[in-house]
């Protein structure tokens, strides 16, 4: 599996950057690890709910990716794809109301974190942007649950690829709206395509 998406990741970095301005074969070479990622997860588990339902998620992160690439119109449409990717991400997992703890601290996380960013992001409504982090705590708080129900090792990568994947937000944000990060392109992609990986090993 690892293979594949190596291989993926070096086509992306060798011919989609830069990625300004846009074109169909950049948007296309944005999206070939996650599409190599969904590829193999319905192939190497024949389509159960689980994998079905995780490929899909990730068809939406990848509509997130294509419409950064035109933020300056679909800014809005990105931030909307994605949530909706964390949510399946989410169900995928298992939506139950269990583990109340940590499904408190994650509401608790989620608003100090609103609190935080809504002063900066004007160019986004306020909703929105509190849709959007809630969908991102959903998704780790259903992973935890997920690895405490479970303790193996496919549920531990998944709370590991969500928080990555929460990371890797952070930086994009903090970037956009507060202030320029170091090494941002570097440390956004990185740790995005890791946490797509470890998310897709889940399923295995």
């Amino acid at each position: 599996m690892l293979v594949p998406y190596a291989l993926a990741l070096v086509v992306r970095y060798e011919y989609g950057l830069p990625e300004q301005p846009p074109d169909q074969l950049k948007v296309f070479l944005k999206c070939l690890p996650v599409l190599v990622l969904i590829i193999l997860i319905l192939e190497q588990q024949h389509g159960n709910d689980f994998s079905f339902r995780l490929a899909v998620a990730m068809g939406f992160a990848a509509a997130g990716d294509v419409c950064q690439l035109y933020k300056e119109h679909c800014f809005t449409h990105g931030v909307l794809a994605s949530g909706i990717a964390y949510c399946l991400f989410a169900v995928a997992f298992g939506l139950k109301v269990d583990h109340k703890c940590l499904g408190a601290l994650t509401c608790v996380v989620a608003g100090a974190v609103y609190y935080l960013a809504s002063p900066a992001v004007q160019a986004v409504s306020e909703p929105v942007v509190l849709a959007y982090i809630l969908s991102i705590l959903l998704m780790i708080w259903r992973a935890l649950a997920w690895w405490k129900n479970t303790h193996q090792c496919h549920s531990w990568c998944a709370v590991a690829g969500a928080i990555i994947l929460a990371t890797s937000n952070i930086i994009l944000s903090n970037h956009i709206f507060e202030f320029p990060v170091p090494h941002s392109p570097c440390l956004i992609t990185s740790s995005y395509y890791t946490g797509q990986l470890l998310l897709a090993l889940s399923a295995l």
